[in-house]
């Protein structure tokens, strides 16, 4: 139940989060029947005298929150660090996908209309997948600079300046760039007020 350790907790239901029951080294340690307890928060004592807190959060985001001693478990929805890898993920894939606009559909839609294409679109796709990789070691500065580089690339893809004046472009790379905003905000939101068992608010160190 620690970052790195082996994995000891073991967490099962039944339907939609009915009936959870919690085991620690194959041992039931808890168990909640109904998801009325659930959203309200169970707290079970471990055979080493440590607590595991379980809550149902409902809010924004519906989350199963899982702390050990206070302190969310490694690898589960509470975890900051859990929603900041998904959005590093995402970051290289919306790189890895902008890329491959840039270089196959531009290149035949610039074919197509005699128009030139530019550089920048391929810096900015390369800087989006650039704050993927800074977001595993700092996630703050990473997903910021993704707030900021995901909207950018979305005004420069779907706005052109050609000799005709302001062209409107497909707005395929618009939707793209919002669709990989979610998961930028979402573990923005959990590194600052991430929801606890006790229903308070955490404020991440």
């Amino acid at each position: 139940m620690e970052e790195g350790g082996p994995k000891r907790l073991e967490l099962s239901w039944r339907g939609h989060y009915e009936e959870l029951r919690a085991s620690v080294d194959g041992v039931q340690v808890g168990q909640s029947l109904g998801k009325e307890a659930l959203r309200q928060g169970e707290l079970w004592g471990l055979p080493d005298g440590s607590r595991l807190g379980v809550r149902l959060h409902q809010g924004g985001l519906q989350l199963l929150l899982v702390e050990h001693e206070g302190r969310p478990v490694p690898g589960s929805q509470g975890h900051p660090l859990t929603w900041v890898r998904g959005a590093a993920y995402s970051l290289l894939l919306a790189c890895f996908v902008h890329l491959l606009r840039d270089s196959v559909l531009l290149r035949v839609h610039a074919e197509r209309v005699g128009a030139e294409r530019g550089v920048l679109p391929f810096v900015l796709s390369g800087a989006i997948g650039l704050a993927g990789l800074v977001t595993l070691r700092a996630p703050r500065v990473g997903l910021i600079a993704a707030l900021l580089l995901l909207p950018l690339k979305a005004l420069t893809a779907g706005v052109r300046l050609t000799e005709a004046g302001l062209q409107f472009g497909p707005v395929d790379v618009v939707l793209w760039s919002l669709v990989f905003l979610h998961p930028v905000l979402t573990a923005l939101y959990m590194l600052t007020r991430a929801p606890t068992v006790e229903g308070s608010r955490r404020r991440a160190s």
